[in-house]
């Protein structure tokens, strides 16, 4: 068997290092946000965090339904990340006072990029 293939993991392991890669790309933009903050202002820094809070938020969601015993059809989950996203994204651009979208955006970038390294980094431990 390959070492690092998907014979190697069980659900709940795959889970776990999802929500590592989760919790530490939350964790990556938050720290950012302080220089961002400082550079664009307060709200520059909200926006960057809430950006990766926006993708990482239905990602979690995504991958506690993938591994629950009551999943539906992978397609449809994928369509309800999306959607959820979405919301989030009119919800802000509808209640922010100042939006920042460079920042919004820049923090959503981070959350697209950086899990999916951390993730494959974490499998390749």
């Amino acid at each position: 068997m390959i070492v690092g293939s998907m014979g190697d993991y069980s659900s709940k392991q795959l889970a776990q290092q999802l929500a590592l890669a989760l919790g530490a790309t939350v964790g990556l933009a938050i720290g950012l946000s302080v220089p961002i903050a400082l550079f664009l202002g307060k709200a520059g820094g909200v926006a960057f965090v809430v950006g990766s809070l926006i993708i990482a938020a239905p990602q979690a969601w995504l991958a506690i339904s993938l591994f629950s015993r009551f999943s539906a059809a992978p397609t449809l989950l994928g369509i309800g990340k999306f959607s959820i996203s979405a919301v989030l994204f009119a919800v802000w651009f509808s209640k922010a006072s100042e939006p920042s979208p460079g920042a919004l955006f820049a923090g959503a970038i981070l959350a697209l990029l950086v899990t999916p390294g951390i993730y494959y980094w974490q499998g390749r431990r």
